[in-house]
């Protein structure tokens, strides 16, 4: 084969290129590709979701919890953390029922933003306020989707503080600084 070879450093045709026509995709001349298998996705992610729950109790059961009429910083993330798995328990129950599907991989860029928005608000909202928090939140928020310049820029996150304040601090009473 050292014709094969002198093609190949020569530039002609990249070795990957070969691999994938002679059908090895992956390690151990196997064909090795992840889309082409049936799975349970709502398995996984209703597994994730219960992962991420699992993190937001602990972190939450770290603050003060209070008591429903005085609710303490713990409060919120600790109901949402027990919420949260509920419902991945559910999307994984479900999963079980139906069939395997091939599934297209989600964009990463929402992915990540819908994983890190909780997790900037719980890492935040006790240093820095409810105000601040909200704001950096949707604005992190509003980076799922291609940014474009608009009046919902600054109206979405004024909206959310003033009904934030409004309904967790003024009429609930859960004790947060504003700032």
């Amino acid at each position: 084969m050292p014709g094969r070879t002198a093609e190949l450093h020569q530039g002609k045709e990249h070795p990957c290129q070969v691999r994938a026509a002679r059908g090895l995709t992956g390690w151990g001349g196997g064909n090795m590709r992840f889309e082409d298998r049936p799975m349970r996705w709502d398995v996984l992610v209703g597994a994730v979701i219960i992962g991420v729950a699992a993190i937001f109790f602990g972190y939450g059961l770290r603050l003060s919890f209070g008591s429903p009429m005085q609710m303490g910083p713990g409060f919120v993330p600790v109901c949402t953390a027990a919420i949260l798995a509920l419902l991945g328990t559910i999307i994984t129950v479900e999963g079980w029922r139906g069939e395997p599907t091939l599934a297209d991989l989600p964009r990463l860029r929402p992915f990540l933003v819908v994983v890190a928005c909780p997790i900037v608000f719980a890492m935040m909202i006790g240093w820095a306020g409810m105000v601040p928090t909200v704001i950096v939140t949707s604005l992190l928020a509003r980076m799922a989707e291609p940014f474009r310049w608009g009046w919902d820029l600054l109206l979405v996150p004024l909206t959310l503080v003033i009904i934030a304040v409004v309904v967790f601090i003024k009429f609930i009473g859960v004790a947060i600084p504003i700032f």
